[in-house]
Formats: structure tokens, C-alpha cells, sequence
């Protein structure tokens, strides 16, 4: 059962997002007792399943569904930031006019092979959530913790990994189902934050970035190495630093240009709500 009030969804996005902060922030994790141990494969198995992960295109909420699990994606950490936009662009919705999120930070594999992750949540007036993911852009050396080292997208290259390209396989088939396409070998559409904007208005005629990239400054580093943990050193970040250049691009072609950047608000949290409770939909995209 979800813990917002039965009127959450037409709150205004800013009382949306402090009554999903103050539940992130209410029980975070001990220091020294940041769970690590990934779920096992024998629970995992439902990812290579149309059926459970339709469950991540048709859920409308910002709180996972009753008996639902993050199955990958599975720690993580949860801060406020700021889609500042800066330069001139054509695209559409929240592109044009930012906007106020909430950033998890996540290892997708959990395990071995460290695979850092970003989902942004926007809340919007009056309308559900838009979110936007991105995944690192290329394969990276798999014991390397700084995620300030690598830069991130929603459209990746072909997977190489036996279990990365299953689950690619598996999205690749929910999307058909549901009448969606796929751009790339790995897509995470944007149609949806290109659609509305902050305050809630629909753009009339949307335009819709196909890519959206992540790129660190170069200010910020973690530790390459497992320990602190990464999540630790998220936390320990001052507010208005910038996490991330924002760049755009309208095709598979085209390289992206800055349009902003991703700015912190409020210091990461790794919390039990952060990791078990908040959901991200997905965007089937184009049908």
C-alpha cells in the first residue's frame, strides 16, 4: 500500500517532492551498514520476463507497486537536483524549461562489476512524474568506483556481456508488446519529458531529443577503489556543486550539444526507502 496521500498525484510538484524527500531522508542507512548483497538469481530470473517488466512502462506512481522488488538496480542513493538549462536548443517540455528532481544514483549489477547508473524524477504540477535514465555511455573498466570518470546516456551501443544483453533482449521484447520501438541496441526514450513541462502544460508540438548525455566536469571524483563506499562519498558532497554538463542530440548521427547542467541541491541519502519503495517508470517511447 502506498504511503502519499490519496491526492498526491494533483499536489503541486513542490509538495510532491518534500513529501518524497522526507521519506527518503527518514531512516537512512547506518554508515557502516550499507547493504551489499544483491538479490540472487534465482529472483532475478523475472527480468528476462514481458510480463514483470511491463510492470516497469505501466506503473504510474512514484512508489513501487505492492510485492514488486528492484531486482537490479537494487542500492543505491537518493539526492535533490536541478535541471538548470542554459543554452539555446529546440527541444521541448521539461528540455526547456528544467526543472526539480529527485537523482538516484544506483549500481545496476550489484555484484562484481560495478555498474553506476542515474534516474531522475521529475515532479510535475498536478500530473505524474516524468523520469529520465541514463547508464555509462561505453564499457568501463569493471573495478573502477569513480563515477565521475565515465559519462552517461539514455542510448547505448549493443551490450557484450551475456547477462546485459538478455536484459536487453527482455526490454526489447516488453517494448513490442506494448507497441513501443527501439532506436538503438539499448534505448531509454525521452518522449515523455519532452511532452509536458514543470508547471504541468502539455507542449503542443513536442520535440524530442533523441539522446540526452551526462558528462562529468572533471571537479568531482570518488574513490576509484571499493572502499569508502561510493554512496558514502555521494553523501559527503556540498550542495550547488555541479554533478554533470547536460548534452543533447536529435539523432543516432548527430553529436550532442550542452544545453545545461545537473546541479545538487539537497546531499545524497542512501536509505531503505531510496532503495525499496521509490519507483522510476519507464517511457515506451514512439509507437
Amino acid at each position: 500500500m502506498s504511503s502519499l496521500p490519496e491526492n498526491y498525484q494533483s499536489l503541486p510538484a513542490v509538495e510532491k517532492l518534500e513529501l518524497l524527500w522526507q521519506r527518503v531522508g527518514a531512516a537512512p542507512y547506518p554508515a557502516d551498514a550499507l547493504p551489499t548483497k544483491p538479490p540472487g538469481g534465482f529472483a532475478r530470473r523475472k527480468v528476462f520476463t514481458v510480463r514483470h517488466n511491463r510492470g516497469s512502462f505501466e506503473h504510474i506512481g512514484d512508489e513501487m507497486p505492492p510485492g514488486r522488488a528492484k531486482l537490479v538496480h537494487a542500492f543505491g542513493a537518493v539526492a535533490v537536483v536541478r535541471l538548470e538549462i542554459t543554452d539555446e536548443h529546440p527541444y521541448t517540455g521539461l528540455f526547456a524549461t528544467g526543472g526539480r528532481a529527485l537523482m538516484r544514483t544506483s549500481d545496476a549489477s550489484g555484484g562484481a562489476v560495478f555498474t553506476p547508473t542515474h534516474a531522475l524524477k521529475f515532479l510535475i504540477d498536478g500530473r505524474p512524474s516524468v523520469n529520465v535514465f541514463a547508464n555509462q555511455a561505453v564499457h568501463h573498466p569493471p573495478q573502477d568506483y569513480d563515477l565521475f570518470s565515465r559519462h552517461y546516456a539514455n542510448a547505448l551501443p549493443a551490450p557484450n556481456r551475456p547477462d546485459t544483453k538478455l536484459v536487453a533482449w527482455a526490454f526489447q521484447r516488453t517494448a513490442d508488446a506494448l507497441g513501443g520501438k527501439r532506436l538503438y541496441a539499448v534505448y531509454l526514450p525521452l518522449h515523455n519529458a519532452a511532452e509536458v513541462r514543470a508547471d504541468g502544460a502539455e507542449e503542443p508540438a513536442p520535440v524530442v531529443p533523441d539522446r540526452i548525455e551526462l558528462h562529468p566536469t572533471g571537479e568531482l571524483h570518488l574513490s576509484p577503489t571499493p572502499s569508502p563506499d561510493w554512496r558514502s562519498e555521494l553523501g559527503a558532497l556540498a550542495p550547488e556543486v555541479t554533478l554533470f554538463d547536460v548534452r543533447l542530440a536529435g539523432a543516432i548521427d548527430e553529436p550532442a550539444v550542452a544545453v545545461g547542467r545537473l546541479v545538487l541541491e539537497r546531499p545524497f541519502v542512501a536509505s531503505r526507502y531510496g532503495d525499496e519503495s521509490l519507483f522510476f517508470q519507464h517511457d515506451v517511447g514512439p509507437r
